[in-house]
This record gives structure tokens, sequence and C-alpha cells, in this order.
């Protein structure tokens, strides 16, 4: 299938990471705003609207949650898929012609970003960017990912790419880890027509890895794919970008395929970038659980981080 969102001109990806991307340079540029669904602990208002210069349309099905950076002019409370039928009914009726190339240019930025390490063939490490594309590949439209708490968070928000909605399932908020393996069980009770993949980092991981034992019992069709890096990731990358240096963070891991046969699952270890995708192909379709386990390269996280750092306004003019 081809994904609709590559194929929407109109779409500029996600936004939200704690370094400046570039669809946030795009939004200071915007005198509007419209949020539907919008909770303010996901994308604080000070980080977008900082002067308080932006009008805000807030839809939602609730009233809006108002803030010293957040005060809407107009609010629609009500159903939100109705609200932005008749929206787009009301628009369509305007017929504007739209003139977006700054839009325009963004898109193609990130489209390129995206596809950069489509084709790398590392050995040892497998990089987030490689990572996700494959798994984005092998994945449907209406397929299920549920993503744990960790670095890996951050790569899957700014990386995978949703087609239908509730597709994508990622504990923001009080982000609690250890959702991917019981909450992919619980998604394939609820879609056993849909395949099930859970991404997680090995310390979420292991938060639960008990509930294996779960998912062989009820011959769950899921899969569970483990970014291994020996360490708690994400507050390594947060402590390294505030201090230079990070505490002690690492601990061990067991032998995957031992831990996987011990529970009666397939299991698929792959160091090579290049095995990747045909691996996930296999894991997904096998009936019942399957976990695959790569070495993660987080060197890209501060990689990353950089990069983001250095982008100013003018790049997207």
């Amino acid at each position: 299938y081809q994904r609709r969102v590559h194929g929407n001109e109109n779409c500029l990806f996600t936004i939200g990471l704690g370094a400046k991307d570039y669809p946030a340079h795009l939004l200071d540029k915007c005198d509007l705003v419209i949020t539907c669904g919008y909770d303010l602990v996901e994308y604080h208002p000070r980080l977008w609207n900082s002067d308080h210069s932006k009008h805000v349309i807030d839809i939602d099905f609730v009233p809006a949650d108002i803030d010293s950076h957040y005060h809407p002019e107009v609010e629609c409370v009500g159903d939100i898929g109705h609200t932005l039928f008749e929206l787009n009914r009301l628009v369509e009726q305007d017929k504007p012609t739209w003139n977006l190339p700054i839009q325009k240019k963004v898109r193609e930025i990130m489209l390129k970003d995206f596809r950069q390490y489509a084709d790398d063939d590392t050995d040892g490490y497998i990089r987030p960017q490689k990572a996700l594309w494959d798994v984005r590949e092998v994945l449907g439209p209406y397929d299920i990912l549920l993503s744990g708490v960790g670095a890996h968070k951050m790569w899957i928000g700014r990386y995978y790419h949703c087609d239908e909605p509730n597709t994508c399932l990622i504990p923001n908020g009080f982000c609690s880890m250890g959702l991917p393996l019981p909450g992919s069980i619980a998604a394939s009770m609820v879609h056993p027509d849909r395949k099930i993949f859970g991404l997680c980092g090995d310390g979420d991981f292991l938060m639960n890895v008990q509930e294996m034992e779960t998912a062989r019992r009820m011959n769950s069709n899921i899969t569970i794919m483990v970014w291994e890096d020996g360490g708690y990731g994400l507050i390594s990358w947060k402590q390294d970008n505030e201090f230079g240096t990070h505490t002690d963070l690492a601990f061990g891991n067991p032998n995957w395929k031992d831990l996987a046969k011990a529970f009666g699952w397939t299991c698929e270890h792959v160091t090579k970038s290049r095995d990747l995708k045909a691996a996930l192909h296999r894991a997904v379709n096998h009936q019942g659980p399957s976990l695959v386990v790569i070495p993660i390269d987080y060197r890209e996280n501060i990689f990353l981080t950089d990069r983001l750092s250095k982008i100013t306004p003018s790049d997207i003019l």
C-alpha cells in the first residue's frame, strides 16, 4: 500500500520534541493555530506561543484548559469529527487559494531526513531511523504500534507516521514504562485481525517481562521489538544534554534467544541493518508471540539533538 501521510502534500508530520524541529520553526510564523483534542501536558503552549501573539481556535469534546499562554478566542466544544466536517465544508464553500512555499520546503526537508537511512547497511549496531523505516514498511495502515517510554519513544514520535487514528499508542503525560508487552496482548484481543507491534527499550521490556507467559498462554499474535543498549537511554540522553555527562544507568540483559525459548516465543536477534526488514516480516507473520531484538545505535541521540539545535528560521525560508 502507499502511505497516505507521505502522499499528502499538506502533512508536515509531528511536533513536540524538546529540541526545536523544523515544524516548530514553521509554527513560529503562524498567526492562527487550530488545535484538535489538544492536551497542554504533551506540548506546552509556552513553547510555541511564548509571546501570546497567536490566535487560537480550540476544537475538542470538552472545554479547553486555560493557561497564560493558551487562551483560545474560539472554542468548538462537541464531536471533533463533526466539527472538522463542518469546518471543511465552510472552507470548500469559500474556495481559498493556497500559496504555501515555506510549508512545501519544510515537508521536503523532513521527507529527505526520514529517507536518509532507508538503505543503511551497518553491522553491529542499527540506527533508530533505519529501524523505524523498516517497521513502517512492514506494518499496514490499520496495524497497531504501541510504544514504551524511553529514548525509543522520542524516535517513534518523530519518525513513525500513521495513516489511521489509534494505530500508534504512546504513553505521554505521566510517561509510565512497561506498556508495549501487556498493551500488545490487550490490543490483539480487541483487534485479532490486525498485526500488533510493541516497540520498547530493554529497560522498558524488563519492567514486566513475566507477561511473556501470558502472551504464550493466550497464543497472542503479537510482535515485540526490543532496542537493546544496556541502559536507561532516555535518562542518559537528557542528562547529557543538561550536564554534558550522565550517571551510571547501565544494566545487564538476558540471553534473548534463551529467554524467548523459555517462554515458548520465537526470536529474531538481528545485528545487521540489511537483515532487519526480512526478520520483521517473519516475526509479524508468525502465528503466536514473536520477539525481535536489535542492538540500537543510541549515538544518534546526541547527533539528533545537535542537528536540531543548529536549525535557524532562515533554514526554512
